[in-house]
């Protein structure tokens, strides 16, 4: 920086505003290069109108003394003594380039830049000054940080780019030149975008933001904010509402069709892919817009018809030119005044520039893993509630990436709330955040249902009016619901198709819903569903016993029913009925097959279930058994064994007849090994 620059900025020269706009001037105020970033109005750059170098006019002889502007940088920043003859020509002058540290000694060798270059004027606020504000913004020499003598390779080389894009290749200059870079954003009250304030917050966290500086009067107001439009949603007003389609793109424009036109946002993401638009749903919420979802590479007629009606102010398109192309991208400038990507190298920092496009600060975050879905928009409605946004990690990982950290330190987050189990976001990520500070909350369970439900029990406690319902199989129906349902601060649950999981159905039971809205059609989620009828918990039936003729089998349920269900029992020989009950009785017509219950189970308010188990092994004869009465054996166990002699007697022998058996054995071999002899007679 010169040495005008620099004395500003170190002493706290006195300004004097120009007369080139007529402003009401500010009191100019001490303060250090930390504190700059807040004093700065934060927007999106705007490209319409489109930039007109000529608006800027430039190079003039303010003060008629026959030099103009670029004239009187040359003078003052010359190192060694001017001597200026007729014409304003120079002689004897030495100038240095601060950017790259370049020396020339003649002024045709040097170039001056503005150090907010005209288009970045113009993209931050220029576009809407008059021609006389324009002129005085090109011309200021009334603060020494607006105009550098600079090489002309590096001139070109910065070229109309912002501390995000581009910084002197002289280290030694950055710190000066981001310091003078935020006294002109903030003199001319023009805009910096999240990129560009993060670049500067990034220089000036350090050493560098413990200058001293004095800040300008002002020579611009910022522009009249207009009204926010206000964010006008149709309310659910019916006890069941289902919003379907044939289509994801039909749902999601049925969800959209809520909405009243005017809407300050709509994002638009990826129709057949998640990851980039999981983050979107709790910006939507915040600002007040739906999420739409398009093919990559055609903008979907519905979608388009849809963008016509909302007539947004703004559309942030989620996402990489791989994801929403640059054709589709461009069809949409048709249908908002801004339109601007959102993207990244991968999810994660998509996520992140996502959540830029809404939040510039938040107490609380939601972390969610990106590999999947459902955790992420079962936050979404607590996340809308709490005004919080819902930021992406892989967390298979063992740490979250150092962009990531700094976004939550941007945000000011002192509370983070995990959303999924060690599975999907790894305790390791969690121990991470705590020791950032951070107090850490995680919300798990056995499956992506019970996760919904904790986190809608914890935050929704006993008292929702309106709770919304989407399938946790597929993404598309929760994505387009969960803007609605953030912003309205309503409950929002993944559920089975066939069914509500336990865990969904007694958490909204809990609730009190009086309206629940249903997203998708039937194949999504089902009739069942909207009847409020529970997925009936099953576990895995079992058969106990010998599987043998005159032994009894019992039939088991087993563990893992839903508590309180009943049982009913439907035995099978061979895949043939053969009787109900608890028991079989096996008898010789079971003889050679296999055996197989079905348990049923049943509780009001939920599914009933049948589950059948495996088949036995076939049923055999045992070896001994009872008599049928005093004197008979069965047929297959023909053999009497008589205790009181020890006796055995086979048919046809002497005293079969006579024998009253105590056994019945079906060998000779059986009755022997269990202590008989043979009668002789």
């Amino acid at each position: 920086m010169s040495n005008r620059a620099r004395l500003a900025i170190l002493v706290g020269a006195s300004l004097t505003l120009s007369t080139l706009v007529a402003v009401t001037p500010a009191t100019a105020a001490a303060t250090i290069a930390a504190d700059l970033p807040g004093l700065l109005r934060q927007a999106p750059e705007t490209s319409t109108p489109a930039y007109n170098r000529d608006r800027f006019e430039h190079w003039i002889d303010a003060d008629g003394d026959g030099c103009n502007t670029r004239y009187e940088v040359l003078i003052e920043e010359s190192t060694t003594p001017v001597t200026v003859g007729a014409g304003c020509s120079l002689t004897g002058g030495t100038w240095v380039s601060p950017y790259d540290g370049y020396t020339a000694t003649m002024p045709a060798e040097i170039e001056i830049d503005h150090v907010v270059a005209l288009a970045e004027a113009w993209r931050s606020g220029a576009s809407s000054w008059t021609d006389e504000q324009r002129r005085a913004f090109a011309n200021d020499l009334d603060v020494p940080y607006a105009l550098t003598a600079a090489s002309t390779v590096a001139n070109q080389s910065k070229s109309d780019k912002d501390p995000a894009e581009w910084l002197p290749s002289n280290p030694a200059y950055t710190c000066e030149y981001v310091i003078g870079w935020s006294l002109m954003k903030y003199r001319w009250s023009l805009a910096v975008d999240p990129a560009e304030l993060s670049a500067i917050q990034a220089e000036l966290a350090g050493d560098c933001g413990q200058t001293a500086v004095t800040l300008p009067e002002i020579a611009a107001e910022p522009p009249a904010e207009p009204a926010p439009p206000q964010t006008v949603i149709a309310p659910f007003t019916a006890a069941h509402t289902r919003i379907g389609g044939p289509d994801r793109y039909a749902v999601a424009v049925g969800v959209s069709q809520r909405y009243s036109e005017g809407v300050p946002v709509v994002y638009i993401a990826k129709g057949s892919d998640f990851p980039d638009a999981l983050s979107a749903a709790a910006a939507g919420a915040l600002i007040g817009g739906p999420v739409l979802l398009t093919p990559t590479t055609s903008l979907h007629p519905a979608v388009a018809a849809e963008l016509a009606r909302l007539k947004p102010r703004k559309i942030v398109v989620t996402g990489s030119e791989g994801s929403i192309s640059r054709s589709v991208f461009n069809q949409l400038t048709a249908y908002a005044p801004e339109v601007i990507r959102a993207g990244g190298v991968d999810r994660y920092e998509a996520g992140r520039n996502i959540v830029k496009t809404a939040f510039t600060s938040a107490t609380t975050a939601f972390v969610a893993t990106g590999r999947t879905f459902a955790d992420a928009l079962a936050a979404t409605g607590a996340a809308g509630k709490l005004g919080a946004p819902v930021i992406l990690v892989d967390g298979l990982k063992s740490s979250v990436p150092p962009e990531t950290m700094q976004l939550l330190e941007q945000l000011g987050v002192t509370t983070v709330y995990i959303s999924g189990g060690p599975a999907s976001v790894s305790d390791s990520i969690r121990s991470q955040l705590q020791a950032s500070g951070r107090t850490v909350e995680r919300f798990g369970g056995a499956d992506r249902y019970e996760v919904a439900a904790a986190i809608n029990t914890r935050f929704f406690g006993t008292n929702a009016d309106t709770g919304f319902f989407a399938t946790g199989l597929k993404f598309p129906d929760a994505l387009a619901g969960a803007a609605v349902a953030g912003r309205l601060g309503a409950p929002l649950f993944v559920t089975a198709t066939g069914c509500l999981p336990r865990s969904v159905k007694e958490a909204a039971d809990r609730l009190g819903l009086a309206h629940r809205v249903y997203l998708g059609g039937p194949s999504s989620v089902s009739e069942t569903v909207v009847a409020n009828i529970g997925c009936l918990t099953a576990g895995k039936p079992y058969i106990a016993g010998w599987v043998a003729v005159d032994q009894s089998l019992i039939a088991y349920p087993g563990a893992g029913w839903t508590p309180g269900t009943a049982f009913s029992y439907a035995w099978y020989a061979n895949g043939a009925y053969v009787g109900s009950g608890q028991t079989l009785k096996l008898t010789t017509a079971h003889y050679n097959k296999t055996i197989s219950v079905a348990v049923t189970g049943t509780l009001s308010g939920y599914t009933t279930v049948k589950v059948t188990t495996a088949p036995t092994p076939r049923v055999v004869y045992p070896n001994r058994t009872t008599p049928i009465d005093t004197w008979t054996c069965p047929s297959w166990a023909p053999i009497k064994g008589n205790a009181r002699s020890g006796i055995y007697h086979m048919p046809n022998q002497r005293f079969y007849n006579a024998t009253n058996p105590e056994e019945c054995f079906r060998t000779e071999a059986a009755a022997q090994a269990a202590g008989y002899r043979k009668s002789k007679v």
